[in-house]
Parts: C-alpha cells; structure tokens; sequence
C-alpha cells in the first residue's frame, strides 16, 4: 500500500489498528471483518429500498418478522434433533480436525495447558513451522484461535494430544441453545391502516426533483480500483460449455443441450 499509495497509507495509519486490522481487534468481531452481514440484509430488503417511507418501514418489519419466524423454526428444529454447535462451525472444527492430523505436538505444562505444535513435512525429517498454543488462555500463534472463538487446527492437535474435549473451547456463542435465544423475540402483526389514529402533523410532499429516472440504468457511485479491471492475460471461456473461443451466443453446444 505504501508503494501504491502512500497517501492513502498514511490516511490508514490515523485510524485505530483495531478498526481495520483482525490482529488487533481483540476478537470481538469473531472474524467478521468485511460489509458482508450488512450486504445480506440489503439482498434481503433488495426490493423495498425505492418504496415511500411508509411502506418501506412497513416491508422491512414484515419481512424481518417473516425471516425471525423461518430461522427460529430452523434452530429449533436443530436443536430438538441433538445438534450442539451450529451448522458453519460444525464444518469448520471438521476441516480443523483434518489438517491437524500432520502436527507434532510438545506437551511444555500439562497443569498451564501450554504447547508446541509443529507442522512437519509428511516424512517428518524437518519442520515446516511451529506454532505455541495455549489451552487455558485460548490462544494460538496463528491468530485463528482468539479472533474466531472456536480451535483452530493447532489447539484441536493439542486436545487429542492431552485427550481433552474440544467441545469445551468452543464459545457459547456458537452453541445452538444461544442461537436460538435470538430468534425467540415475537413481532405483533401491523395495525391495518383503516385503525390509525388520526394525524394532526405536518404534511410531507416529496420533491419530484430528486426522483430516479425510470429510463435507462442508474448511474453506479461506487468508486472502481484496480479490483475492476478485466484480466487481459486470462482467456474468456464461454458460459455454457466453458471452453475458450468461443462466446454463448455462438456455442456449437448450444443445439444439443436445447434439444435435450
């Protein structure tokens, strides 16, 4: 970044290193670090963002009620059939578990819980890096451990090594019988708007002015960086069969897979 843009690294560096940075965030994000939670409720309210006020406020609380009430139903039900963590950190200790199959493990306090890990080459002649970790504190040189909550590949190798549950490293937050207790609020159907109580406020005339064109696509305000640029060096593939050459238009799979 300094190389690039030295005036944006030094925009950077003015911030907090906590607010950017997952190293420095004391794990109170557990991992998230991007937009993307915030992007799945704007896929979600998609449809409703150019509505009046009145019924965009409507749109959101109905569908934010229908959503509660499909997610509460699906914990519940996951929670009733015996599943202890959720789905997502189920599939992550499994893929942690795995990997932690190649590790050299150094038992240096079996009392303070502290370790050694190694990952070694698959003839074990050398090691390819080491790692400490400690039970106790819930910690991992590799960061993963602390910033995520649950163990990472190097704490699940020290739990087999001292035969220890790794259940019990896992936080609560990801424990089903949690997840549940956030769906269990209720939402009071919406007061038909016949039953309104009558409005002695201001009157509110929008602006005709500050409408979107209907015609044409809205101009983007994103700001494009080098992420935007096409790959000249990475040939195009056509989107039917996959092969270069060629575009869908004027794919010669196109016939037979019409037909079929």
């Amino acid at each position: 970044m300094r190389t690039e843009n030295p005036a944006m690294c030094e925009w950077a560096n003015r911030m907090e290193y906590e607010r950017w940075t997952q190293h420095k965030d004391g794990g109170r994000r557990y991992g998230h670090m991007t937009t993307n939670i915030s992007e799945c409720v704007n896929s979600v309210l998609k449809g409703t963002r150019n509505l009046p006020v009145t019924s965009l406020v409507k749109s959101t609380y109905l569908r934010l009620a229908e959503l509660f009430v499909v997610r509460g139903q699906t914990a519940e039900a996951q929670l009733g059939s015996g599943h202890r963590f959720s789905q997502a950190v189920v599939k992550a200790i499994e893929r942690n578990l795995k990997e932690s199959r190649c590790f050299t493990v150094t038992v240096f306090d079996r009392h303070h819980l502290d370790y050694t890990v190694a990952d070694t080459t698959p003839t074990g002649k050398f090691s390819l890096g080491s790692y400490r970790v400690s039970l106790r504190d819930r910690t991992c040189d590799c960061g993963y451990f602390q910033a995520l909550h649950y163990p990472c590949c190097h704490a699940l190798a020290c739990c087999a090594q001292s035969r220890l549950d790794w259940a019990t490293y896992v936080d609560e937050v990801y424990i089903m019988s949690e997840v549940f207790k956030v769906y269990e609020m209720s939402f009071s159907p919406c007061i038909p708007e016949g039953l309104w109580p009558p409005y002695d406020g201001p009157t509110v005339i929008p602006d005709p002015g500050m409408r979107r064109a209907r015609e044409g696509r809205p101009r983007s305000t994103r700001i494009r960086n080098n992420m935007d640029e096409a790959d000249t060096s990475r040939p195009k593939r056509c989107g039917l069969c996959r092969q270069p050459g060629h575009t869908r238009r004027v794919c010669p799979q196109r016939g037979s897979t019409s037909g079929m």
